[in-house]
């Protein structure tokens, strides 16, 4: 109950629970609230079947004024069976017991009040008080409305895997199409950013393979075909002779070029 309690859970097995509660300034409760009054739990759920505390700090009726009522309820619409163990302070207890549909199990007189006030762990220096307790459902009955509930929560989560299923496929084709086109864009990128060959100082063309390329002495290059021109006979950078094919450099532009 917000305000009044604050309540954890831990889920053990499929049909195992453990609830803790801790209700705030409940001596003064003890005191203060009339009988019958009752602080009630967050509903949680065990093996598929919903229940909830209900915790009457000055009893449930006049017979148990004085004590501390603790009840499991089932909120269910059908029959169950369940162990229960609830502990409060150094008090301890336990029990196996059937619980209809709509009704509750547990102890008018789980904790007197002049015992409570002696047990030191139970509650706290503001008067709050640790309820700790686990749930074990043993075995629930077989309705046909617990039937067409199961049935329709099945085909609800069915239904919420295909809605997941589309949408993960929706968000690979948009992903593919968006790398096929990052790709894309990508290789023609490169071929716009493709290295330049060296180029002739003669032709002022690239000399890129299968261009055959000439070299001087001092290791200036010149296309083959401006080398065959008459009126080159020199280098056009140094005056230096000529030496033959570059065919070394003609090994390296085709590794990098192509």
């Amino acid at each position: 109950m917000p305000g009044i309690t604050e309540e954890r859970k831990l889920k053990v097995t499929e049909n195992k629970l453990k609830y803790f509660i801790q209700i705030f300034s409940f001596d003064h409760k003890m005191k203060s609230w009339r009988t019958g009054r009752s602080v009630h739990s967050v509903p949680f759920l065990v093996g598929g079947t919903e229940f909830e505390f209900e915790i009457y700090p000055n009893g449930c009726d006049k017979e148990n004024r004085g004590h501390v009522s603790v009840y499991l309820v089932n909120k269910s619409d059908w029959d169950v069976n369940v162990e229960m163990e609830v502990k409060v302070g150094k008090k301890e207890v336990s029990d196996t017991c059937d619980i209809s549909s709509r009704w509750c199990k547990g102890w008018d007189k789980f904790y007197g009040h002049d015992d409570l006030g002696k047990d030191d762990d139970a509650m706290d220096a503001d008067g709050s008080l640790a309820v700790s307790a686990t749930i074990s459902l043993m075995w629930g009955e077989v309705t046909e409305g617990r039937n067409n509930s199961e049935k329709a929560e099945v085909e609800g989560l069915r239904s919420e895997v295909e809605d997941l299923k589309i949408k993960i496929e929706s968000r690979l084709d948009r992903l593919d199409k968006s790398l096929t086109a990052k790709f894309k864009a990508l290789e023609v990128s490169s071929k716009k950013t493709s290295l330049p060959g060296p180029e002739c100082p003669i032709c002022f063309e690239e000399m890129k393979p299968p261009t055959r390329i000439i070299q001087c002495r001092s290791g200036h290059l010149i296309c083959q075909k401006c080398k065959e021109r008459p009126q080159v006979v020199i280098c056009p950078t140094c005056k230096q002779e000529f030496t033959g094919r570059a065919i070394g450099m003609e090994n390296y532009l085709k590794t990098i070029l192509g």
